[in-house]
């Protein structure tokens, strides 16, 4: 019986990382039950002049614009707000791309299949950022800026890129990278991907392609 059981493990964990990485290294899966249950618990509270809940994540700071539509990360939800520093020290907040569409990529430089999707984000921003598109890279790196920076200048990663944190990544519930979530114009969710290969690529430039039509034809 004892040896059922660690072929089943093996066989699960190697599923887990057919596409993606775990990333253990981040969030673990205690974390991941604490995390909703702050979610819920934020949730209750009611935006005011000093504290704000923003789609779970409780933040000393004023409520940001939201759209009409329910906060979540389902499809056709609104994801969490946040704030992040980027490479330069500089607050991002997810808020601040209001009316763009988003490709909002967590990843870490240790992880291979992040490393296979980053030249593919870096060509779609470059073809489509003119006409609204933007990627915003979520590293979840433990040493943060400190190997962020370097990878995204050697690697020419031309998009904004974040420091990510435990907390954030409990939010998002990610629990294997690349997770890469595809926001329309509107502010809500159009679809997310787990892990990367030419079916994941594909069906990215495919939404990416069709928000773009579309913002195109509403002009």
């Amino acid at each position: 019986m004892r040896r059922l059981w660690t072929v089943l493990a093996v066989a699960t964990i190697a599923a887990a990382l057919a596409c993606g990485c775990s990333k253990n290294e981040t969030v673990t899966a205690d974390e991941s039950v604490t995390g909703n249950e702050k979610s819920v618990e934020c949730a209750k509270e009611t935006c005011g002049d000093a504290v704000t809940c923003q789609g779970g994540t409780c933040a000393d700071k004023p409520c940001a614009a939201k759209t009409d539509a329910e906060v979540g990360l389902d499809v056709g939800q609104a994801p969490p707000d946040f704030t992040l520093k980027n490479l330069a020290g500089d607050d991002v907040s997810l808020s601040d791309f209001q009316g763009k569409i988003v490709v909002l990529d967590f990843w870490a430089t240790w992880c291979g299949p992040c490393r296979q999707e980053i030249p593919m984000l870096v060509s779609l921003y470059e073809e489509f950022r003119d006409r609204g598109l933007v990627v915003v890279g979520v590293g979840l790196d433990k040493d943060g800026a400190k190997a962020l920076a370097p990878f995204a200048e050697s690697n020419r990663v031309s998009y904004p890129v974040l420091v990510g944190d435990q907390a954030l990544g409990r939010t998002y519930k990610v629990t294997a990278i690349p997770s890469t979530y595809v926001i329309g114009r509107d502010g809500t969710i159009v679809s997310k991907h787990v892990g990367f290969d030419p079916a994941v690529a594909s069906a990215l430039r495919a939404d990416v392609e069709r928000l773009v039509a579309q913002s195109g034809q509403e002009a």
